[in-house]
């Protein structure tokens, strides 16, 4: 019997202990222009704009660093950053959602 109640006493440390937050970032809308997701799954090494700022097609807008690479997300259309979901150091998802752009 003590070693019945040890064993469960175990486990349940161990069930509680190797408990982990999850985060959930939001993802990039499908079909809105603006709306600018990570090409893939990545971190982010730096933002290159604020939101306010006016952005022209083909400007950089976040560096990200994916499987050893940088990769350079560039901005598919002319307008005004409305707000920016990453922060750098951040681990992103494929689709997850940088900035939104109007």
């Amino acid at each position: 019997m003590l070693y019945k109640c040890v064993f469960y006493f175990l486990i349940y440390l161990l069930a509680f202990n190797n408990v982990q937050e999850i985060h959930v970032h939001p993802k990039a809308l499908k079909g809105v222009r603006g709306s600018i997701g990570a090409p893939m799954p990545g971190v982010v090494l730096d933002i290159k704009v604020k939101v306010g700022d006016r952005v022209k097609r083909q400007q950089p807008l976040v560096v990200l660093s994916a499987m050893k690479m940088e990769m350079i997300v560039q901005s598919p259309l002319d307008g005004i950053v409305k707000n920016i979901a990453a922060e750098q150091g951040m681990k992103l998802e494929g689709d997850d959602l940088l900035m939104d752009i109007e």
